[in-house]
């Protein structure tokens, strides 16, 4: 007999509701067991495993697997081709539609109404997840089954992107009702608000909640889907609360964040909670996937068999952690505290939908604030640079690819704008190291100001707001008013300062 809380035949309203936790990796990326894991392996190690109301679902990054590889044991010739196939895979994300649509396969199988959808990604894995969530919105969750529809649904989505329903007036609005005739049919129509009724726009599924730790959007199949480089697309209609922390120290063109494009009033409207974080360090300072510096060698000075051998080797962390609390905290760790705290917050106004963690989550959150100091003078990475943590051939590339004129979205100046705007405008021109441009009113970690605080001499970031005006960042004193607190949050920190560690101050 089956368990009531599995029925199908159940009232969803008496049922149990489930979580099911989606977690996409970055580009390359995979489960090593030690400290260069990413935080989406180090979230996923902290889910509760074992709770029979939640499912857990973990990708590994694109250009980890042949997606078309057949049998793990290949002959000779078989494992060229799956090598020259992950190696294509890794640079111009060539399987991001399979990587989609096994996300979307696992919801489809498992979701039943009322369940709540976390989904969680870093770097092209937090593109995966940010698309993947838009389409299950914008298409539906094909109903139970019909598995042979999901390319359909996907191709629907990638139509969608490219602007059917927004172009000429007859032909966006009858793809519009293609698309709700398509939803209407084949998807589940559960009211996403039950206050809105059976409104067209309030019917079918809605991803609960969506983390990204630096989302980018380097995806060459999405390049040639729309004809352009995709812009960034608004935020409404992604999920209930979206999370990002954004990198402010990552210069390189193909990884230009995939900011959200915020628009308060349309947010407040749709009751979507958004925050997006900027937090100091490069790509994987935010995202994971550095090793963390050894205890015994944090004040020791580098050998020069260290620092010679730094050139032509990508730093890894070649053993397995043993205790991992007694594993040195980095820079990327204070993103993930953040990411689990702010899960933790919705899931005190919410205990039913609440994610459930294992005993390693309280673990981690207690050796974090008690050695966090480490977190904040951590090493900063730069892949451009000799010794930032990867090897001179990759740092070679990564620089002559700064000289190519490979398009972008960028912030511009409206220079007959008045007040002072900015837009996001289409580039062709060398990046040349360029900073990330930092919106008006964005939003700051504490890390990020206390690591300009302390590190006043070394750490000087020279991100503006789009033009040549002097750099965002960079002030004399702390309360100079350049930016507003707009949330004190100390993290269940009881003898952290007032500051606190997790508060949050918006850039003017």
């Amino acid at each position: 007999m089956p368990h009531a809380e599995n029925d199908p035949f159940v009232d969803p309203a008496k049922r149990i509701p489930r979580k099911l936790v989606l977690c996409f990796d970055g580009t390359g990326n995979q489960f090593m067991g030690n400290t260069s894991d990413t935080n989406i392996v180090k979230l996923y190690d902290k889910l509760d495993r074992k709770d029979p109301n939640q499912y857990h679902y973990y990708q590994t990054g694109i250009g980890t697997y042949d997606i078309d590889g057949g049998s793990i044991n290949k002959t000779f010739l078989g494992g060229i081709r799956s090598k020259i196939s992950r190696t294509i895979d890794t640079g111009f994300a060539t399987t991001f539609d399979a990587h989609v649509i096994a996300g979307y396969r696992f919801i489809m199988r498992y979701y039943k109404e009322g369940d709540k959808i976390y989904i969680f990604g870093f770097s092209r894995g937090a593109f995966t997840a940010r698309f993947l969530a838009r389409m299950i919105f914008r298409v539906g969750l094909l109903s139970e089954g019909n598995e042979e529809q999901i390319p359909f649904a996907y191709d629907l989505y990638q139509q969608y992107e490219k602007g059917k329903a927004t172009g000429d007036k007859v032909a966006a609005e009858e793809f519009r009702n293609k698309l709700y005739a398509f939803k209407m049919t084949f998807c589940r129509c559960d009211q996403i608000n039950p206050a809105l009724g059976d409104a067209p726009e309030n019917l079918g599924v809605k991803v609960h909640f969506l983390g990204m730790f630096d989302c980018v959007s380097s995806v060459a199949v999405l390049d040639s889907m729309v004809g352009s480089v995709p812009k960034a697309v608004s935020v409404v209609g992604t999920a209930h609360h979206v999370r990002h922390a954004v990198a402010v120290d990552e210069h390189r063109v193909k990884f230009r964040a995939a900011l959200l494009q915020q628009d308060d009033k349309k947010t407040t409207a749709s009751g979507e909670d958004i925050k997006e974080v900027w937090f100091p360090g490069n790509h994987g300072d935010v995202g994971g996937g550095w090793p963390a510096p050894k205890p015994d060698d944090v004040e020791a000075k580098r050998t020069w068999w260290q620092t010679i051998r730094g050139i032509f080797v990508t730093d890894t962390d070649s053993q397995a952690a043993k205790q991992p609390a007694e594993d040195y905290y980095q820079m990327s760790d204070i993103p993930l505290a953040w990411m689990i705290r702010e899960l933790e917050l919705l899931g005190e106004k919410d205990a039913a939908s609440a994610i459930r963690w294992s005993p390693r989550k309280e673990g981690f959150k207690r050796h974090f604030y008690e050695r966090k100091v480490q977190a904040y003078n951590s090493p900063m990475h730069s892949t451009l640079k000799i010794s930032g943590g990867s090897s001179l051939f990759k740092v070679m590339l990564w620089n002559f690819m700064e000289c190519l004129p490979i398009r972008r979205w960028e912030l511009e100046f409206q220079k007959d704008a008045n007040p002072r705007q900015y837009e996001w405008a289409l580039l062709a021109r060398p990046n040349l190291r360029g900073t990330r441009d930092i919106p008006t009113g964005a939003y700051l970690h504490d890390s990020l100001l206390r690591r300009l605080q302390n590190h006043a001499s070394t750490y000087r970031p020279k991100n503006n707001q789009g033009d040549k005006s002097p750099p965002s960042l960079l002030f004399k004193e702390f309360d100079e008013g350049h930016f507003t607190c707009v949330s004190k949050d100390n993290g269940e920190d009881q003898h952290e300062d007032s500051r606190g560690v997790h508060s949050i101050y918006k850039l003017k």
